[in-house]
């Protein structure tokens, strides 16, 4: 980035610029920057500020939302450095944080930054200013003046790779030249990082299930007999019913043992009288049934004889 002026007067001045590369173009409003920049770069290689603006709110004039206005500047400059093309930043520069900002985004892709610097004097401006359609305002373009040439006086010592001054009879006899010169950016290691070796996993419960491991041995399943042939679902076998029959009757509870019998009395002991009953008692208790007789065998039949009277009886006959 080296600036040649000639031995005649008419010569134009060489300015070389790098790619990929931030070039800063400081100024005041209606100084010429703009147009400029148009004249010498291509469009795709100009970041504005006001176009910018534009795109966040709709009105390049609206200074509400500079904030985010700025936010997509600074966007838009990484992605081109990201893949090695120029960068040319259309604002005014004034303050030294906005510098700074510029700054800070060119070391972190480690590339040049270069300011150029539009010494053009006010009455200029505020003629240039008269002349557009949408006009700035003198208190604007006034106050943005003094700020100018605060930052010309503190620029070339805030760490920009190089700083040119450009007059106003100069801008139309410059001629910009760029040269490609790629940024080595630190190779990135692209193997594995070392590790820990993995402890095998546990074994499953089925072999060959998943995530079972390969050497893991198959896992005996006991399982009971299979049903006999012929026998329905949930039909029990001949032998496994005898089988439950004899377990519920070896454990079925023991017979109550008998009450013990009253001992005989004696030959000549009289039992002992019952107590007279009640009435009440009397008609609460059933009355007492008689004992059935004894049906008599019948006599064996005789051919020869008739049956003998029976004794203690008479003869009927007459």
């Amino acid at each position: 980035m080296t600036q040649n002026q000639g031995p005649a007067a008419s010569s134009p001045r060489v300015i070389r610029l790098t790619r990929p590369s931030v070039v800063v173009l400081c100024g005041p409003a209606v100084c010429g920057k703009s147009t400029f920049a148009a004249r010498h770069f291509r469009p795709t290689q100009i970041i504005s500020s006001d176009q910018a603006r534009a795109l966040v709110c709709d009105d390049e004039r609206d200074q509400r939302f500079q904030m985010q206005a700025f936010a997509l500047l600074h966007f838009l400059i990484e992605q081109r450095l990201d893949v090695q093309r120029l960068c040319v930043v259309d604002s005014t520069a004034l303050t030294t944080q906005a510098r700074r900002n510029l700054l800070e985004l060119a070391r972190k892709h480690r590339v040049p930054c270069v300011a150029l610097v539009f010494n053009v004097p006010l009455e200029k401006c505020l003629e240039r200013d008269a002349k557009r359609e949408r006009t700035v305002g003198r208190p604007v373009i006034e106050r943005q003046y003094q700020f100018f040439e605060q930052a010309a006086a503190a620029i070339k010592q805030e760490g920009f790779d190089e700083v040119l001054e450009l007059r106003e009879e100069e801008l139309e006899k410059v001629e910009i030249e760029i040269r490609f010169r790629p940024v080595q950016r630190p190779a990135v290691d692209l193997r594995r990082p070392e590790s820990r070796p993995l402890a095998p996993r546990p074994a499953q419960a089925v072999a060959g299930g998943p995530g079972a491991s390969r050497n893991a041995r198959p896992v005996a399943v006991q399982r009971g007999p299979a049903p006999p042939v012929g026998l329905r679902p949930g039909e029990a076998s001949p032998a496994a019913a005898a089988a439950a029959t004899g377990a519920k009757a070896s454990i079925a509870p023991a017979p109550a043992k008998p009450a013990a019998a009253a001992p005989p009395a004696a030959p000549n002991e009289a039992a002992p009288a019952a107590s007279p009953a009640t009435p009440a008692q009397q008609e609460a208790q059933p009355a007492a049934a008689a004992p059935p007789t004894q049906a008599q065998p019948p006599a064996p039949a005789s051919s020869s004889a008739s049956p003998a009277p029976a004794a203690g009886t008479e003869d009927c006959k007459t």
